[in-house]
């Protein structure tokens, strides 16, 4: 077994930090490998000296926008103006960055060309994603109409052009992706007016409750490996189990599921915007504010450092205030003291010395492996990821599509082979750990009608020392596996889960077998 002993924490700049870790992925999906062996490359000589990162599970993201008494960002602060307190006890700050908006008129650019990727952007530091996302599950069909006419009306003011925007549905069936990300707001539009509203949803609460949970966690899954402060504007249905993390009750049947949601938004950096659709069309009593579901969706909202857009009419200058949030923040890192490591929830606040101003960020994490992540929950993780319309960035990695296999197969199908790169920055290579490099690596291939046709699934465990460690930091880490298919077209799905830090990948794409 190969050994490692490197296990060094270091805290660079956040624009480094990205700097590096793209760069790592940019070398790794423009690398070569030996195809004898492409999980083991063998490092040279003049290999420079093992890099030092920052662990993630130690490194904690707190993303705080600052507003003066007319609304508008309060620029220029220090990093002394800021106080940042963990469970009420000073933390020193590690990290500390001022973003502002992206040059006008700049556009993201891939960061690979060739294979497929669940990192869409080279330019991480620049984006300023949004991500609309409309209930179709606990909506009636008239809601369901005024939701899409509220994101019609806010696109069309244009305060989000050249900006990435998303759109995805909770619906019956499971989170649907109807607009991947796009600078293209006519198309945007376009989209929304061809969108189906649907008949009303007849399900049981529980499974409503449940549905819409799940749902909300897959979007933060997708996203978690973006860096940088992303604005969720959510055109919410009445859920009334739908709590802030600190409100989840213990005994409720929804605590374990809640957990896991509100850990995974957090971890992601989304700070979400509500908004009060309709809803008094279902249910008078709910009319006015004050009403539950206003409290609801304010604390919802707060719990993230995000805002609920409920006076109608002020909409869409609170929907624009989400955008302006997002392009002016600062995002203040700190790290969990070696004596101080014991898992679970611990509250965030954060102060700024500076008279009349606003103050939005999230209010709590989860440090360390939650309990409620079972190995039921984990294998249920990993299942759901790959049935998800969203490709999971927990794990930023590639799939590259290889020239076909001579290696027999059964009878009438191809062996079709593919390189997985991942950046040794994407996951956890923990010495401290039974197994320091320990994941979990899958794939599945659906047809058109979405029957399976074929799949993978193993573990990959490693040790490296410290020149195979060089290696890996500098092309990545680099798998080969093999499906057996048929001639057709298929959805191929991949999926890598870091075991050690708890977080999953996953690429999703098309594949043509002759």
């Amino acid at each position: 077994m190969i050994r490692c002993a490197v296990n060094s924490r270091s805290v660079v700049p956040l624009n480094a930090l990205l700097t590096f870790f793209l760069c790592s992925a940019i070398l790794s999906a423009q690398q070569t490998s030996d195809p004898q062996n492409p999980a083991e490359p063998q490092a040279s000589a003049s290999s420079p000296a093992v890099a030092t990162f920052t662990a993630q599970a130690d490194l904690v993201f707190v993303p705080v926008v600052v507003k003066d008494r007319k609304g508008k960002p309060v620029e220029g602060l220090s990093k002394d103006a800021f106080r940042l307190e963990e469970n009420g006890k000073p933390q020193a700050i590690s990290l500390f960055e001022e973003f502002h908006s992206p040059v006008v008129g700049a556009t993201p650019s891939a960061i690979f060309d060739q294979g497929y990727s669940n990192l869409a952007y080279n330019n991480a530091s620049e984006l300023r994603l949004t991500i609309l996302v409309l209930d179709l599950l606990n909506t009636s069909p008239l809601q369901r109409t005024d939701g899409k006419d509220d994101f019609i009306k806010f696109l069309k003011k244009g305060v989000v052009a050249n900006q990435p925007v998303s759109l995805v549905c909770i619906t019956s069936k499971g989170l649907k992706l109807v607009q991947p990300f796009t600078t293209d707001t006519n198309a945007m539009i376009e989209t929304l007016k061809k969108l189906p509203i649907g008949a009303e949803t007849i399900m049981a609460r529980e499974n409503r409750v449940f549905s819409t949970i799940w749902q909300l966690r897959d979007i933060a899954q997708a996203y978690l490996g973006v860096p940088g402060r992303k604005a969720m504007i959510f055109a919410a249905g009445y859920v009334p189990d739908l709590v802030a993390e600190g409100s989840v009750l213990e005994w409720s049947l929804y605590a374990a599921s809640l957990h896991r949601m509100w850990k995974s938004l957090f971890d992601s950096n989304i700070s979400v915007y509500t908004i009060r659709l309709l809803d008094w069309t279902r249910n008078p009593a709910r009319r006015g504010p004050g009403s539950a579901l206003d409290i609801r969706m304010h604390e919802f909202s707060d719990a993230t450092g995000g805002n609920a857009c409920l006076e109608s009419n002020d909409l869409m200058g609170c929907l624009s205030e989400a955008i302006d949030d997002s392009r002016s923040y600062y995002m203040l890192g700190f790290l969990v003291q070696p004596t101080d490591r014991k898992p679970g929830w611990r509250n965030l606040k954060v102060k700024v010395a500076a008279e009349h101003v606003q103050v939005r960020a999230r209010d709590s994490f989860y440090y360390g492996v939650p309990p409620f992540a079972d190995t039921k929950s984990v294998r249920d993780e990993e299942v759901n990821a790959l049935a998800s319309s969203l490709g999971y960035s927990g794990v930023p990695m590639f799939v590259k599509v290889l020239p076909p296999d001579a290696a027999p197969a059964d009878a009438g199908k191809t062996v079709t082979a593919f390189l997985v790169t991942i950046p040794a920055t994407s996951v956890r290579i923990d010495p401290s750990r039974p197994n320091p490099l320990d994941l979990d690596v899958g794939a599945i291939a659906l047809t058109r009608d979405t029957r399976e046709a074929a799949e993978i699934f193993h573990p990959v465990h490693g040790n490296p020392d410290a020149e195979l460690l060089r290696q890996w930091t500098r092309e990545g880490i680099k798998l080969q596996e093999k499906l057996q298919l048929p001639p057709g077209s298929y959805d191929v799905r991949f999926l890598v889960r870091d075991n050690n830090a708890s977080q999953i990948g996953t690429v999703v794409f098309p594949l043509d077998v002759k």
